[in-house]
């Protein structure tokens, strides 16, 4: 049969049908069970481990001193699912409130310094924080504007904020100096039309000198209580690998600890990272190991007591979606088991050993559970179809 064919097969009323039998049999409507190639969208199982994070982000809410985690763990246990939910929590946590930025890095496909310090820079203008610093600076008194502004401690930093106080009664003015602001701490080529609009006179060719202008603009933000809290999460860090130079790698990572160095009351940055690079990275630079030594280990499954919960978190949560998706348009939903806990027991146990022969890995990855999971439910569904 051609793909034609199969998928006219699979048409509107032929799904339905399908999800309407499984919605009445199991409680859902498609497969629970992420396959490997869908690394987001997962619902999110806690774990113990998450507590030293929570505690980390209350300490950073109540002492306003920067804090930095790392989240070790192997490819496939689930780190980018936990940056994602702290990503949403945190996000959901400081709704409405003003001055706190929640930024996520992937350094995919290009893992330069550079592209997280223009990311930050790229958050700051799409909230108009530099706009509304020189709003607030054009209505302090002269005393009070230099105060803040001697914050800065680049000279061509005050020029360019200068320039948005001058700016300021004008909006449309205000926003054509607060874009070309944000072109030049982006590094970007500089031209006569910054060099007019913002009176600076050199380009941020390097990371030494953006990750200046970033603590200049975070310090004076800040001293204006405009910048409240940045929580930077950065996943795959890893991705500085065998194939970049050793020089490359230093400096991306010195950058970071740079970073880091800059920023000892505003940043709150979660690192995702393998323990092969954890391991490469602290060697080559101990000074950056002197930085990450809060760390969350993320560790495999290694018996039933551990996949069979998370097997069944995934069927819960596949039912509680279901009913909200469908409502009562179905019917009455079912609670037969797609796959019973004997089902998955013997396929974690197969995957324990295929670990341990294949991979001389102790335990087995959630990704790779989860994706085991998806083929032995697909292949009930298909039974359904027949």
């Amino acid at each position: 049969m051609s793909l034609k064919e199969r998928l006219r097969a699979s048409t509107a009323p032929a799904v339905d049908d399908l999800r309407k039998r499984l919605f009445g049999e199991f409680g859902i409507v498609k497969n629970p069970y992420p396959v490997a190639g869908e690394p987001s969208g997962h619902p999110h199982s806690e774990i113990p481990v998450e507590e030293e994070i929570i505690r980390a982000v209350e300490v950073f809410d109540r002492d306003h001193t920067s804090q930095v985690l790392l989240v070790e763990g192997t490819q496939g246990v689930g780190k980018t699912n936990l940056l994602n939910y702290f990503q949403s929590e945190l996000e959901n946590l400081y709704e409405g409130s003003q001055g706190f930025y929640i930024i996520r890095y992937y350094p995919d496909p290009e893992s330069t310094f550079d592209g997280i310090i223009k990311r930050l820079f790229q958050e700051f203008h799409e909230e108009n924080l530099l706009a509304n610093l020189g709003k607030y600076l054009h209505d302090r008194t002269e005393d009070e504007r230099e105060t803040t502004l001697e914050t800065a401690h680049s000279h061509e930093v005050r020029l360019m904020l200068t320039s948005l106080v001058k700016a300021a009664p004008n909006e449309a003015e205000l926003a054509d100096v607060a874009e070309l602001a944000f072109e030049w701490l982006s590094g970007m080529r500089l031209l006569n039309k910054h060099r007019e609009a913002l009176h600076v006179h050199f380009r941020l060719d390097s990371v030494e000198s953006k990750t200046q202008a970033l603590r200049d603009i975070v310090l004076c933000s800040s001293s204006c209580g405009l910048l409240k809290g940045m929580f930077l999460l950065l996943d795959e860090l890893e991705k500085q690998d065998y194939s970049v130079s050793k020089t490359v790698v230093l400096r991306y990572l010195s950058a970071v600890r740079a970073l880091i160095d800059a920023l000892p009351n505003h940043l709150f940055m979660l690192i995702a990272i393998t323990p092969a690079a954890r391991t490469r990275y602290f060697s080559m630079l101990p000074a950056f190991a002197g930085r990450l030594q809060n760390v969350v280990r993320l560790q495999p499954l290694t018996t039933d007591a551990e996949a069979l919960p998370l097997f069944q978190f995934y069927t819960d949560t596949a039912r509680t979606r279901a009913i909200e998706e469908v409502g009562t348009a179905f019917g009455t939903p079912g609670r037969k088991a797609l796959l019973s806990n004997a089902d998955v027991q013997d396929l974690f146990r197969l995957l324990l050993r295929r670990a341990a022969a294949e991979k001389a890995q102790e335990g087995v990855t959630q990704r790779d559970f989860l994706n085991a999971l998806h083929k032995a439910a697909e292949e009930k569904i298909g039974q359904l179809k027949q």
